[in-house]
């Protein structure tokens, strides 16, 4: 066994260097057709393919797998802990309305759309399967995680502007975590429960329990963290701090799961708040060192889960049922055309016109809903006897979207003039000061953090200073036509600044009663000038006189 273990590893490993090599050369290239996810998939594919006609060991098979449980304690962590410690987090919460009434209100309509079109299609004997009411609610849970990694790499290319990235990104970040408590929410119930109001009401109350019980461990531990860091002397040891910076997070993840709470969305908010508050208690050296390890560890998980996924397509038994397919791909596209346009319509009715979502713009965020390994994990964990078509279901669905959508994404972002510079980060200021923001600068900034004020208040005070200091230039520039000019009108300015201030000084210490004896002393003055004047008139007439009688 030891030996296939160990061939298994050599294989995966194989495959992310190869995977690395690739988007080397298709970033180098600015190839954006075929993303590195959609190449780890394509070389794990190929690699399952030869493994499974190949050999005949069920025990290599079953090691080159995919393991559900792999994924969600060790790979799943380091993804979202990135996602939240990472996160561009001005951007996000300027548009944290919007994001969070995706993330849930529209989380919610998906997974309802989905799991009872489901449930009618397989009452009027669409679907020649099976499913319980249970099998629904959770296929629709999952398949309403999205993934969006190749689009927003594709955004980060063409320099899409900030405000789409975040709504993408944050609405995709705070998904997962939705889609994930509501899996572990349906997954507590069994097939015996009949959809009724209390049962409804009883899914709602432990959904809102999970979630706020998971958000409340990930708080408290990025608190936790913060203290530790801003009260034990350890910023001489930058390694120290990046590891109890990670160390603390994974433990969020696992107390939340071991409480029966969701591990993701706690250390999801692990990471936020260590990026807000615990961050600015770090040496400037562990700032870059932590970041590095947190971007490096989520890269190599990333890229292990899509060589994964590509393996499980060849090395994992399938029951393919394309009815079942076919109206389920249906169902997530229309559940999120259903879920953006009407959510933006209302989005769009609170916010200023320079604010709201263009239509443009509405159909990027309904296109970038892409599926993901997210999805595909959560679908091995289905313990019902539909569990294996449903997997199946959702790994076409997972393919069909990373590579048809995904890789329609750059020309799309191009018909529809998105491909652009991103604005003045001036722009992102927030200048109205929610009670939240006004709490957090005022207390817990200073409770938690060395910084006195808040790194937003900083950013503004820079921003401004440099935009004053820019306008100044332009305008000097424009005031003087050469350098010359520049110089002597400077040089006058400096004189006429000090004469300025010599005059103020003298008139206030200067009294009325001599005020006569100064006017005085200025007219000898004068008159010594004159007299100066004279004499060095005369002096050059003699010198001009005696030089003609040498001549």
């Amino acid at each position: 066994m030891a030996d296939f273990e160990n061939f298994g590893m050599i294989i995966f490993f194989f495959l992310i260097t190869l995977s690395v090599l690739t988007g080397y050369f298709l970033r180098s290239r600015h190839v954006m057709l075929v993303h590195e996810t959609g190449v780890a998939i394509l070389y794990g594919a190929i690699v399952g393919i030869i493994i499974t006609v190949s050999s005949s060991s069920e025990k290599l098979q079953s090691f080159v797998s995919f393991n559900s449980e792999v994924f969600m304690l060790f790979l799943l962590p380091q993804i979202i802990f990135e996602s939240g410690y990472n996160m561009r987090r001005k951007a996000f919460f300027k548009n944290s309305s919007t994001i969070l009434l995706f993330a849930f209100v529209g989380t919610l309509i998906s997974m309802l759309i989905i799991s009872f079109g489901l449930m009618l299609f397989v009452k009027i004997k669409w679907v020649p399967v099976n499913l319980s009411p249970r099998d629904c609610l959770i296929f629709g849970s999952l398949i309403s995680a999205t993934d969006p990694v190749s689009v927003l790499a594709i955004f980060t290319e063409l320099k899409v502007n900030r405000d789409l990235f975040a709504n993408v990104f944050g609405e995709s970040v705070m998904n997962d975590a939705i889609a994930l408590v509501l899996v572990q929410t349906f997954l507590k119930f069994d097939d015996t429960h009949p959809i009724s109001a209390g049962f409804i009401f009883k899914s709602i109350g432990m959904f809102i329990g999970i979630f706020i019980g998971s958000l409340a461990i990930g708080t408290l531990f990025g608190f936790l963290t913060a203290l530790l860091l801003k009260h034990i002397k350890i910023q001489q040891i930058p390694l120290l701090e990046s590891t109890l910076t990670i160390v603390l997070a994974w433990v969020s993840f696992l107390l939340a799961e071991e409480i029966g709470l969701s591990g993701i969305a706690s250390v999801l908010f692990c990471g936020i708040m260590d990026a807000h508050y615990s961050f600015n208690n770090l040496s400037k050296e562990s700032q870059h060192l932590t970041k590095e390890w947190i971007h490096l560890l989520s890269y190599i998980s990333e890229t292990f889960v899509f060589v994964y996924l590509g393996l499980a397509a060849f090395t994992v038994t399938h029951a393919f049922k394309w009815q079942l397919i076919l109206l389920s791909l249906f169902l997530c596209l229309l559940s999120r055309f259903l879920n953006v346009y009407p959510l933006s319509w209302v989005n769009n009715k609170f916010k200023e016109k320079k604010k709201q979502l263009k239509k443009k713009e509405i159909f990027v965020v309904w296109f970038a809903g892409l599926r993901g390994a997210i999805a595909f994990a959560l679908s091995l964990i289905l313990d019902s006897e539909n569990g294996r078509i449903l997997m199946t279901t959702t790994l076409t669905i997972v393919f069909f979207t990373v590579f048809v959508l995904g890789g329609l994404t750059q020309p799309v972002l191009k018909k529809l003039d998105l491909a652009y510079k991103d604005k003045d980060e001036s722009l992102y200021k927030q200048k109205k000061k929610t009670t939240f923001l006004e709490f957090d600068r005022k207390y817990l900034k200073p409770f938690l953090t060395h910084q006195r004020y808040g790194q937003r208040e900083l950013d503004e005070l820079t921003q401004e200073s440099y935009k004053i200091t820019i306008k100044k230039k332009v305008q000097a520039y424009k005031e003087f036509e050469d350098k010359e000019s520049k110089i002597d009108l400077v040089n006058e300015n400096q004189n006429e600044n000090e004469i300025k201030s010599g005059w103020e000084s003298e008139e206030e210490t200067v009294t009325e009663s001599d005020s006569d004896l100064l006017i005085e002393k200025n007219k000898n003055k004068k008159n010594d000038q004159k007299n100066s004047d004279s004499d060095s008139n005369s002096k050059s007439t003699t010198t001009s006189s005696t030089g003609s009688e040498k001549d």
